[in-house]
């Protein structure tokens, strides 16, 4: 039986097993965007946008030296920072939903932005583009943002899933929701079409570098670079 109603779900409640039980996981997609397009410089600054278990950070510790980098984390989970902080004491991490990114306490525009497996989570059309505006005011021209989103519609994902989605959820794009369970608590997403992700980020604001399906099915990338 398919859903009919949407949900949110507070990571808070379950953020020390949630961030346990995604320590194995590899995500091939961040690989291919540090190694084809992040352009490592002393003090590059960059802005991960719900990271949930710092995966990017990681990444990025494993490649560089990331006491030189620096780094803003935000996230909507008081919890999940807190078990982040564990690993990475040093870190600036803070408690913000992705819709007032532009209120992060930062000195200087970011030369990347990061929503990795975050972005979907936005419920309403006019929160996904009031937040790809916000992050467009903290780049800098020429510099680039890096996306992934679930592809659950993809020849890997959708039959595994196709009862979770939201009846009656489907828009102008073909795009529908989901409620896609953990444990006992459900979770929202947005699965994309690739028109309306290209419709998102604005011609006016940036050159889409890509914007496709990851060879692996698993998520749609996509990387666009402000004017």
């Amino acid at each position: 039986m398919k859903n009919d109603k949407k949900a949110w779900v507070d990571y808070d409640k379950f953020s020390k097993t949630f961030s346990q039980s995604r320590k194995s996981m590899k995500w091939d997609e961040i690989d291919y965007f540090i190694d084809n397009y992040f352009e490592f410089k002393p003090w590059v600054a960059v802005l991960d946008v719900w990271a949930g278990t710092w995966r990017l950070l990681e990444h990025f510790w494993k490649k560089y030296d990331i006491s030189k980098m620096n780094y803003m984390w935000i996230d909507l989970s008081e919890k999940m920072l807190e078990e982040a902080k564990k690993d990475f004491p040093d870190r600036d991490f803070f408690v913000l939903n992705m819709t007032h990114i532009d209120e992060v306490k930062a000195d200087c525009e970011f030369d990347y932005i990061f929503f990795i497996a975050s972005f979907h989570h936005l419920q309403f059309e006019a929160d996904r583009f009031l937040t790809i505006k916000k992050a467009y005011n903290l780049l800098k021209p020429g510099w680039m943002i890096f996306m992934t989103n679930w592809a659950l519609n993809s020849k890997l994902n959708y039959e595994k899933y196709t009862d979770s989605i939201v009846e009656g959820s489907e828009n102008e794009y073909g795009s529908v929701d989901y409620n896609i369970y953990i444990w006992e608590y459900p979770r929202y997403y947005h699965c994309f079409n690739l028109s309306e992700l290209q419709d998102i980020f604005q011609d006016e604001w940036f050159e889409i570098i890509e914007n496709r399906e990851f060879e692996n099915q698993k998520n749609l990338i996509s990387i666009v670079r402000k004017y």
